[in-house]
């Protein structure tokens, strides 16, 4: 079983308001990468919801969220050997 640091830290401004990090520190995911598959999955609902706004292109391309998508799903790409 999965120890949840979170528990001993407590609260750490920077650190455990990050969803990815939350997901490590209470142990739900082993690594980063399986924190943010987790995250991306669970946030699809606020992706629309970013979508369907008024932001801009720009705004959206630069949106933490939206940026992570993207460079969460391209790694399987950049890496592979094609």
């Amino acid at each position: 079983m999965r120890k949840n640091v979170l528990e001993e830290l407590g609260e750490i401004p920077g650190i455990t308001d990050d969803p990815v990090n939350r997901l490590l520190l209470e142990g739900k995911a082993e690594t980063v990468h399986e924190a943010e598959e987790m995250y991306l999955d669970s946030a699809i609902p606020e992706v629309l919801a970013l979508l369907a706004s008024d932001l801009t292109n720009e705004e959206l391309e630069n949106h933490p969220l939206l940026t992570m998508y993207l460079t969460h799903g391209s790694r399987g790409w950049e890496d592979s050997i094609l």
